[in-house]
């Protein structure tokens, strides 16, 4: 019956605002776990240009440009005042690099920041925001410019924003309201950064319910208040795309400035068919526990235990990490991407969270069963074990993933941009596809090398009206050199209409395009 009580300590509805912890509890947890983070983040940072979705990202800020779809206004900005700020650090690249590392490593510091405020011990905190920082997928999209970071650090955001909102409730029905304002705003900038901002609307919406459940009655100017300021953010940070498309920026993608081109890259239209059937109900469960190994070790456990318990000790809380895990999974497990790990940060960013409060439920355990018995040296040795032991799993690996993650002496981008532009002839056009695309862009563009090189990728077939590889290739041969740097699978059918000579001392496969017959 103790144990019962103890396990069950935080549940029923809260009626009281009991004290929250001190701001040194809070700086205790979320300062170390910012340090070691961003620390580990710089020694491994990628140094330099990259290739694919990064390098793209890496040359919005200081252009200004219009990104792939989702369009990911809210990170172009935050790009572009990065690069402003953060100038004296090195080139527009590893600058774009520094800002996910930035924002991955304040994912983990406002994460301690969640679980002080639940569990009111600051070693849980800590202990949360190194588990969540320290996995390889944090870890690795942290080193790198991708939108992902800012998704996952506004996601850890909202959780302390709607926390504290929940705090001001309990003690006089619509004082936390300025809080859940803050929260409203904040989605509405994370939905103009990520779609996957939408799958994260069930899991608010089950935990202001569960808070107040009369709030959409005796609070309903709060909840239309909080509507509208949610929608003018996203409004706000979206007209980004039309208002700078307007300009001609040197990297655009689909003209945004055009209603259908809007409405293209926000809704994501050219990947609406990369989804799948979900699998198995067993396949699934095999794969999110795959992912809990493979980023907790032997914590994994303590995920699962920390999901089952915290519904029984802070059922509102764990309502909304359920629904945010639940939601962001089932849509990753169906849909066909690159680079899928991304979509798994705040699934772990929760699951982190989780294994804090069964640390929780076992501190309590242990305090029950020992201290309120007179054994207290017992128990500040068990607690100490706990903790120590935890944390002790926690950075066991950091050796192991040092090594596999470490970018710091990746020069692929770099070596694509100078090895293929002093290969190419004057005037050349090159026929490329986004991998590579997108380095060479950043070259021109940022850096300001090779104007006398136009880049034709994928996307530019489509909105200059060549209608495929084979368009864009006649539209200049015979006029101007033409290269091509095609996937594999399409260089076969290219080598029965051209002659195609490989260029060398380039570090990808590129091809000199020529006439049948050329000499």
């Amino acid at each position: 019956q103790r144990l019962g009580r103890v396990l069950g300590r935080h549940a029923g509805v809260v009626t009281t605002a009991a004290p929250g912890p001190r701001t040194s509890q809070y700086a205790l947890a979320a300062v170390p776990v910012f340090l070691v983070a961003l620390v580990l983040y710089l020694a491994t940072l990628l140094p330099d240009v990259g290739i694919w979705d990064t390098a793209e990202f890496q040359a919005l800020g200081s252009v200004l440009g219009t990104a792939h779809p989702t369009g990911y206004p809210s990170y172009t900005l935050l790009l572009w005042l990065a690069s402003v700020m953060l100038q004296p650090l090195g080139n527009e690249a590893y600058r774009a690099d520094l800002l996910s590392a930035l924002l991955m490593a304040g994912a983990g510091a406002v994460l301690a920041m969640r679980t002080v405020m639940a569990t009111r011990r600051w070693p849980l905190g800590l202990l949360a925001g190194l588990v969540f920082a320290l996995t390889p997928v944090a870890w690795r999209w942290g080193l790198r410019a991708d939108p992902h970071a800012l998704h996952v650090f506004l996601a850890a955001l909202l959780l302390v924003l709607l926390g504290r909102w929940q705090q001001r409730e309990a003690g006089a029905l619509g004082a936390g309201g300025p809080w859940l304002l803050s929260a409203a705003a904040v989605f509405g900038v994370s939905l103009g950064n990520h779609a996957l901002t939408m799958l994260l609307a069930p899991g608010i919406a089950a935990f202001v319910l569960l808070v107040s459940p009369r709030i959409l009655r005796q609070q309903t100017r709060l909840v239309v208040f909080g509507v509208v300021v949610l929608a003018l953010a996203a409004v706000a940070v979206y007209l980004y795309l039309p208002l700078r498309a307007a300009m001609d920026p040197p990297l655009m993608y689909a003209n945004p400035g055009t209603w259908d081109g809007f409405w293209y890259v926000v809704l994501g239209e050219q990947f609406q068919g990369s989804f799948g059937p979900l699998p198995p109900a067993g396949l699934l469960l095999e794969s999110i526990w795959r992912e809990l190994v493979r980023g907790f070790g032997a914590l994994a456990i303590l995920a699962l235990a920390g999901l089952l318990l915290g519904l029984f000790r802070h059922p509102r809380l764990t309502t909304l990490g359920l629904l945010w895990f639940a939601c962001t999974w089932l849509f990753a497990i169906g849909y066909a991407n690159a680079a899928i790990e991304r979509y798994y940060l705040v699934p772990l960013l929760v699951a982190a969270l989780a294994i804090a409060l069964a640390a929780d439920a076992i501190w309590d355990v242990l305090r029950d069963l020992l201290e309120r018995d007179g054994h207290t040296q017992t128990f500040r040795l068990g607690v100490s074990a706990l903790v120590l032991g935890l944390l002790a799993l926690t950075v066991w690996p950091i050796a192991d993933r040092y090594t596999r993650l470490d970018l710091s002496g990746d020069t692929r981008g770099r070596l694509i941009i100078d090895d293929t532009f002093e290969a190419l002839e004057p005037e050349a056009v090159v026929v490329s596809w986004w991998s590579y695309s997108t380095p060479l862009w950043y070259g021109q563009h940022v850096e300001g090398r090779r104007p006398d090189v136009t880049v034709i990728d994928d996307r530019d077939v489509l909105d200059d009206g060549y209608g495929d590889t084979v368009g864009a290739i006649e539209a200049h041969l015979g006029e101007r050199p033409v290269y091509v740097i095609r996937h594999e699978r399409e260089l076969p059918s290219l080598m029965q209409d051209y002659l195609l000579v490989p260029v060398a001392d380039v570090p990808m496969e590129m091809y000199r395009v020529l006439s049948e017959g050329t000499d």
